[in-house]
């Protein structure tokens, strides 16, 4: 011990006299630290950046992090080492535990990659602890954050202000200077390099389930597992031999003092609501929300902690409607899944989640049919908002849980909504429950979404912890056995969504029942309701932009519940499954059941109602038919009804018994009824059915007249298929005949002229 005294000693006094010996006109050198570290320390020195590394981290993963401005810290796994008297900061290739290498980039095999060498500074550096100046890296050096992202530096506005050194953690305050949109800006960024534990045991990712993996989005469409893991927090029972235990450690929540202290409450009440979801997987109190007066910068960009942010956003001109929604940022450990940091932000204006509340709750919730609204009820709505987001911060992704399966005679059963909700999970875009009616006298609190059984069932898959001495063959059993409570329970289904939109549980923004039909007639029938309602809730305005915005957000939503019908032609129900599961993933919907729905489709979206197109205000705001909203979304629609994925799925169920001339039934229902008036008496065509009969023509001449643009299987998604050209070609040939028919049979006919354009048309393709 005296032998290590001295040598300090004499370190020291060494180190004094050689920086006492310097010129005076010489910058006077800090030589830091004399001290073994545990962790990387820093210090600024004539706006220099210098980092100390301790002998033991050198090849030691830790995590490099950056905080800006945008809703989105982006961080990598770096490891120091020591090369011929040179720190190299490296980028690893990631081993995960799921036994998979994860790559620096996508397509390539590196193993590892420089981002930077850096000389030691001698003078600085003292034995065991590297000194090096990593100033050109923060201020001028692009880093690979992620795919497809890039930085456009301006090192001349570039400054290191400030360094915080933390246990296992050391920040860095800059202003980095950037060109933004042509200008030049100088930013407040943090950086951060933290330590890296252990890997925590992980849980495999499935297809079947919820959850993200560790890199969130590199996941694949169809029935496909990835290998890889889950992203999810490290929770570990306190008292392993309790069924129920308080967790070693909670996950913690800061509010920002930036909320208003009036919605605290409810932030604070979505973020608990997951409790009961946590306590299905074995934890009790594993949520902890805490309320500060203050927060420093420290603390905000600390890995430690996990801050809910109030954006805003919604104070600045240009967006006073709000953006509409929330949104989080995970830090994870991508060995193992194990998410370090989730923060969220809250964006949305008051007057946004208002409007869309009003748009379907207005009929069923008299707080809802005058604005602005009462604070409570904001309340409720932000709640419902924290509670999804929040989802996304314990691993869960947004998509399809459990849709299309809750019985529609539940939809106003007030004990089921009780206990069940209107929609399985809080993740779904499912929004509030529309499809009851006033008479069913819903209690308005049971409008909204909440945590729901398919949340619950999901923690408990993901968050489960087996007691010491559990096999991983039975971890595995036990896991599998809770998966397979899907073939019974039709609302624990995931699905996650794909571009096709196959099935009606595929689709968002509408409540899913499993008779989409009468729950979209119901739905309408509110939607009326509100269209009346609305002049009356905009009398306090000086101006028609509130009324102009909810009518076209009325609008939007009209076509959300005509998409949802339009899933169900040619679509599925959907159950993913392994190989050795019974049964199959993708079960045709009833060819009667399809039918409905393309009756209804033709009697509502080719022949809209007239109290969608033509409101009781329409005549005191507009003065053209131009912007059409509903015929924009009918054109939609019916590109979306003929497009050519739809179409090989119509081919691929005429294999199946029962489905035999599915597409050509299909398609010769779906033109006699856009063509209706070639079979009634009827000699007058609507504007509004003309642009749509011609848009119809046009479409499928243009789909026949495609040319081949490849013959790989996997690239022809958007191409028609010749057995597909074939059966639109027949179709016009015989629409070609009933025009014919029906311009010679009528002399006295009133839409003669469209009928010719229409036969000018075909005649020039046939």
């Amino acid at each position: 011990m005296k032998g290590i005294i001295l040598f300090c000693f004499i370190s020291i006094f060494t180190l004094g006299m050689a920086s006492n010996a310097r010129k005076p006109n010489e910058d006077k050198i800090t030589i830091k630290p004399l001290r073994q570290e545990t962790f990387l320390t820093t210090f600024i020195e004539n706006d220099q950046l210098y980092l100390n590394i301790p002998n033991q981290l050198l090849d030691t993963p830790m995590m490099f992090v950056m905080y800006d401005q945008s809703y989105d810290n982006k961080y990598l796994q770096i490891i120091w080492s020591l090369e011929r008297e040179k720190i190299v900061l490296m980028l690893p290739s990631i081993t995960s535990t799921a036994g998979i290498t994860l790559p620096i980039k996508p397509k390539l095999t590196l193993s590892e990659n420089i981002l930077a060498i850096f000389p030691k500074d001698k003078d600085r550096s003292v034995p065991g602890i590297h000194c090096i100046n990593i100033t050109d890296l923060i201020l001028k050096q692009e880093i690979p954050w992620k795919l497809g992202f890039q930085e456009s530096l301006v090192p001349q506005i570039s400054l290191v202000l400030e360094t915080k050194d933390l246990k296992n953690e050391v920040i860095i305050k800059t202003r980095r200077g950037i060109m933004m949109d042509g200008t030049k800006i100088s930013l407040p960024m943090f950086f951060a390099f933290c330590k890296l534990d252990e890997p925590m045991k992980a849980r495999r990712y499935d297809y079947r389930m919820g959850f993200y993996n560790e890199k969130l989005l590199d996941i694949h469409y169809g029935a496909h597992n990835s290998i890889a893991n889950i992203s999810r927090w490290h929770l570990e029972k306190k008292y392993p031999n309790q069924e129920i235990s308080v967790p070693k450690k909670p996950i913690t929540f800061i509010l920002s003092p930036d909320i208003p202290k009036i919605w605290r409450p409810y932030v604070k009440a979505g973020i608990e609501e997951w409790l009961s979801a946590f306590e299905s997987a074995g934890f009790k109190e594993a949520l902890v929300v805490k309320e500060v007066d203050s927060l420093s910068e420290w603390d905000m960009y600390s890995i430690n902690n996990n801050i809910v942010y109030w954006g805003p956003l919604k104070r600045w001109r240009g967006n006073e409607d709000g953006w509409f929604g929330g949104t989080i940022s995970n830090i994870i450990d991508e060995r193992s899944g194990e998410i370090l940091k989730g923060d969220i932000y809250m964006s949305i204006s008051r007057e946004t989640y208002s409007e869309m509340y009003f748009i379907r709750s207005a009929p069923l919730d008299i707080r809802a049919q005058t604005f602005p609204f009462p604070d409570d009820l904001v309340g409720e709505l932000y709640q419902c908002m924290v509670a999804h987001e929040v989802g996304h911060v314990f691993g869960l992704m947004d998509a399809n849980y459990g849709e299309f399966a809750y019985p529609f005679e539940k939809m106003n059963d007030v004990e089921w909504l009780k206990t069940m909700g209107h929609t399985p999970s809080v993740m779904n875009y499912t929004r509030q429950n529309n499809i009851a009616q006033p008479e069913d006298h819903i209690p308005p609190s049971l409008l909204n979404q909440k945590v729901g059984p398919m949340d619950r069932y999901q923690i408990r898959w993901g968050y489960t912890e087996f007691p010491f001495g559990t096999t991983q063959k039975d971890a595995d059993a036990i896991l599998e056995s809770i998966i397979r409570l899907q073939d019974s329970i039709p609302w624990y289904r995931y699905n996650y969504s794909n571009y096709e939109g196959i099935g009606p549980a595929d689709t968002d923004e509408v409540v899913e029942s499993r008779d989409p039909v009468r729950s979209t007639e119901m739905a309408l029938k509110n939607l009326e309701r509100v269209l009346k309602l609305l002049p009356d809730a905009c009398r306090d305005q000086k101006d028609n932009a509130r009324l102009e915005r909810i009518y076209s957000k009325i609008c939007t939503l009209w076509f959300d519940h005509m998409s949802q019908i339009v899933a169900i032609i040619g679509g599925y129900d959907i159950q993913h499954k392994s190989i050795n599961q019974e049964g199959a993933i993708y079960t045709p919907i009833a060819l009667e059941i399809q039918q409905e729905a393309l009756d209804f489709l033709i009697k509502n979206v080719m022949n809209p109602p007239n109290w969608l197109i033509q409101p009781e205000f329409a005549e005191k705001i507009y003065y053209s038919t131009y912007p059409d909203i509903i015929l924009t979304y009918q054109q939609v629609l019916l590109f979306e009804l003929l497009r050519p994925d739809r179409m090989k799925r119509f081919e691929y169920l005429e294999t199946i018994p029962g489905y035999s001339g599915a597409l050509t039934n299909y398609l010769t229902s779906l033109q006699a009824g856009l063509f209706k008036e070639l079979n009634d008496s009827n000699n007058v065509v609507k504007p509004r059915n003309q642009e749509l009969q011609m848009t119809y023509i046009d479409k499928l001449i243009m789909s026949i007249q495609q040319k081949r643009v490849n013959i790989d299987a996997n690239e022809k998604t958007f191409d028609y298929t010749d057995y597909s050209r074939a059966v639109f070609m027949e179709q016009l040939i015989n629409l070609n005949k009933k025009i014919e028919e029906k311009i010679n049979t009528n002399r006295q006919l009133n839409s003669k002229g469209h009928w010719k354009i229409c036969l000018l048309k075909l005649n020039k393709m046939l």
